[in-house]
């Protein structure tokens, strides 16, 4: 929702008139996106991972499988979102309608299916191999290693290059709004059958 805020804003600004900004503002803040999905998905496994250390102790498998899940499905789903956002904007803005009341509406509603599928996918995937250290090793190589590149991407980008610096404190405030969140829900759906059917509504409120 921020990359749509953002893009928007950028198009109502008319940032977004020729090829070459579509262009510009396109790869920039896909990278950017990445990176930040990037490290906010180490921080999510590591909270997570934490809590149930805290809990049950640590399982060498257990944190893998939720790290390598947890990187793989933010990039993934930012990267799928990120696109169709970017392709909603620039439509948006060619046949001259206001993108705020597209994009965002589009990205919220989008988000939790696609991230939710993909994490199923994946997940589920790894769990069957979870006494096997070298794919979810592999995974969380390969996405650690791409930060450096999406940070210098964002950073010779001129339209993402203040966002490289500014924009942290806002997503990991969010993460860990949700996090908390997420044990509220946890207990509440152990003292009330059914609560969680309706978390969806509340969260589109």
């Amino acid at each position: 929702m921020t990359l749509a805020s953002r893009v928007s804003t950028q198009a109502n600004l008319g940032n977004l008139d020729s090829l070459k900004q579509k262009w510009q503002m396109s790869w920039g803040n896909m990278a950017l996106i990445q990176c930040q999905a990037t490290v906010m998905g180490f921080l999510a496994a590591a909270f997570a991972t934490s809590m149930n250390i805290a809990n049950s102790g640590f399982n060498l498998s257990n944190a893998l499988l939720l790290c390598a899940s947890s990187l793989f499905t933010a990039t993934i789903a930012s990267l799928v979102l990120g696109s169709i956002t970017l392709a909603v904007v620039i439509f948006s803005h060619k046949f001259n309608i206001n993108p705020d009341n597209v994009a965002t509406p589009i990205a919220a509603s989008l988000g939790d299916v696609t991230t939710l599928g993909i994490l199923a996918a994946i997940s589920s995937y790894l769990y069957q191999i979870k006494e096997n250290y070298v794919p979810p090793s592999i995974i969380i190589g390969i996405f650690v290693l791409l930060i450096p590149v999406w940070i210098y991407l964002s950073y010779k980008n001129p339209f993402v290059r203040q966002v490289l610096y500014s924009g942290w404190v806002p997503v990991i405030t969010a993460l860990i709004i949700t996090s908390a969140g997420g044990y509220i829900l946890e207990f509440s759906v152990s003292q009330f059958k059914g609560f969680a059917i309706f978390q969806p509504v509340i969260n589109g409120e």
